[in-house]
């Protein structure tokens, strides 16, 4: 394992919310700790739940204590440049980890505003991990690749629960995730004389405006909304499920989802989207970004050719190795203990 370490880790979101960012900084704070190095975390998420966990949170902590927290550690990681937690390091000076779990700034974005380009530049000035090799090509400092882990307590093979439902999402329900996509798709597959279920995970504020598409195309027998789910409930959900769709069309560093649908014995379906194909890797298929009628075709392909399914799970127990977050820890170790060194 080596000396111990003193980090400090910012997340601007962290637990008790839940996310596929905020799972991996929790998942990465977890294993860092467990192999003996002291870990404070810096959080804007409110939260009361902390005796559980084997570090201290600060959250939303003055300028005063975060200058002592950056005084205590060797390190200072932030997940995402947050420039708010950022500047502070000019006044007392650390080794700074950047880890990228997103792209800054949008497609959709008509002017690259200052804040982006300041946290593009600050990739030049500190020690970078990217989640995906899609967001490392868009940094114009050199960056580390470390692939996102999955929890693999949590989403795992269950043989007792019968695979009986066809089409699963999970996802905050907003544009970005590219639900529409999927229920045109939907609407697509039965004008050609399939009628596949889909159950759609999550909340989100554009949660009536897909609920009033699916009535318009006279969805309703098909399509289940269930509502918010994590962990052991969602876990369950997977494995009911044979197709994990994962439409998204924008920001999607990486997509921690696919994993959890790979481990849960799904074909995985996803866009093209960022650094999304790397998670589903070998095991499964993705379609053009925003293609409601690609993707109907790819899925039509699926379902009526089950017997190709196995082309997609015969590589995943791999696939998933490479994921597991021991692993995906030592990566992160061998960064840290690189900067360690040349500290000294």
């Amino acid at each position: 394992m080596g000396d111990s370490m003193r980090l400090l880790i910012s997340a601007n979101s962290f637990y008790p919310a839940v996310g596929g960012y905020e799972r991996v900084a929790l998942t990465i704070a977890h294993q860092l700790a467990s192999r003996g190095h002291a870990i404070k975390i810096v959080t804007s998420t409110p939260g009361d739940e902390d005796a559980g966990l084997p570090f201290q949170v600060y959250r939303t902590p003055d300028l005063r204590t975060l200058l002592k927290l950056l005084q205590w550690s060797e390190i200072y990681i932030q997940n995402n440049v947050s420039l708010e937690l950022l500047w502070p390091i000019l006044l007392c000076r650390r080794p700074l980890v950047c880890v990228h779990h997103g792209f800054y700034g949008s497609s959709r974005d008509t002017v690259f505003s200052w804040k982006h380009r300041v946290k593009h530049l600050t990739t030049l000035l500190s020690t970078n991990i990217s989640v995906s090799r899609a967001i490392a090509e868009t940094l114009p400092g050199k960056s580390h690749v470390a692939l996102n882990p999955y929890r693999d307590d949590i989403f795992f093979r269950m043989p007792s629960i019968k695979k009986d439902r066809d089409l699963f999402f999970v996802g905050r329900i907003v544009s970005d995730k590219g639900i529409d996509v999927l229920v045109d798709a939907v609407a697509a597959l039965r004008d050609r004389g399939l009628r596949p279920s889909l159950t759609i995970a999550g909340s989100g504020p554009e949660e009536p405006v897909i609920r009033r598409k699916v009535e318009e195309l006279q969805l309703g027998e098909l399509v289940t909304f269930a509502g918010r789910v994590t962990d052991e409930k969602l876990n369950e959900l997977l494995n009911a499920h044979k197709i994990m769709v994962v439409p998204t069309r924008e920001g999607e560093g990486f997509g921690v989802v696919a994993l959890e649908g790979i481990a849960c014995g799904c074909v995985v379906v996803g866009s093209t989207c960022g650094g999304l194909p790397e998670a589903i890797g070998p095991c499964g298929r993705t379609f053009a970004n925003g293609d409601s009628s690609a993707l109907a075709e790819l899925l039509h392909d699926l379902l009526t050719h089950p017997d190709t399914w196995n082309d997609y799970f015969v590589h995943a127990k791999e696939h998933l190795d490479a994921h597991r977050p021991s692993v995906v820890a030592d990566r992160y170790l061998s960064v840290l203990t690189d900067v360690m060194e040349a500290k000294h």
